[in-house]
């Protein structure tokens, strides 16, 4: 497998991140530092994923993440988090039943394939799990410790982050996690479209309810499953030029 040199982000003394990488389809994993707690934003896609994030905090002197967040249910967000030692997760009630239902799935070409007919996988992520899995014994799916309905907040200890559910086209079980004292939302995927459709595809009724439901955030900072950190303008104006169906 190839070699993959990401390095952690600061953008403050209590939050970074680790960027996307776009071969592997890797999620962005973001980290909240409290008095008390140190929130990991998303456990990432594999072990490979979760060690190269463990080494750039130990690299940056940082503590260890004792809590993480999922902000939903698809491979590259929640499959590393079995790898997580001496961690407690957070997920809504309907991430944790995907993941359950995932840990039952089998891992032939065949399996996964027919995933993909029935519309239970999306064709999208086949050759990103293919290259980052070609072993699928590696593959380990780990419920959340904690599960919550709609909205949940943490208390890390001088930092408050709260978990909300929120209509989207990209996933029924999405949720975002807002760092108060920062003003920045962290978004997983819920603002990209539902790649499970031959065409993906902005629903025009959720899109209309993700943007009533971001606008209740006061928030200036942007962190993104799959892109560099943004503004709030930079993201209203990505969620205002999209083809809804």
């Amino acid at each position: 497998m190839e070699n993959i040199e990401l390095k952690l982000i600061k953008v403050s003394d209590r939050l970074y991140y680790l960027p996307h990488y776009k071969e592997n389809d890797w999620c962005t994993i973001g980290l909240v530092i409290g008095e008390k707690h140190t929130l990991m934003l998303d456990s990432g896609a594999s072990k490979r994923h979760v060690d190269m994030f463990m080494q750039q905090m130990e690299e940056n002197g940082l503590p260890k993440p004792d809590l993480c967040i999922l902000t939903h249910n698809h491979w590259d967000h929640t499959y590393g988090l079995a790898y997580l030692e001496g961690v407690t997760s957070f997920a809504t009630k309907e991430t944790n039943e995907q993941l359950k239902k995932m840990q039952a799935w089998g891992w032939s070409d065949e399996e996964m394939k027919k995933r993909i007919e029935t519309g239970e996988a999306s064709a999208f992520s086949y050759p990103h799990l293919n290259l980052e899995y070609p072993d699928k014994s590696m593959i380990k799916i780990e419920t959340a410790t904690v599960e919550y309905t709609d909205k949940l907040t943490l208390d890390l200890g001088g930092v408050t982050v709260t978990l909300k559910a929120i209509e989207n086209s990209h996933s029924y079980d999405c949720a975002v996690a807002y760092i108060h004292e920062e003003k920045c939302i962290f978004l997983g995927d819920i603002h990209y479209e539902d790649l499970m459709p031959i065409q993906p595809a902005y629903y025009a009724d959720s899109h209309a309810k993700l943007i009533t439901g971001l606008r209740k955030f006061d928030f200036d900072k942007v962190l993104s499953g799959h892109q560099m950190l943004m503004t709030n303008v930079e993201l209203y104006s990505q969620l205002a030029n999209v083809e809804l169906v």
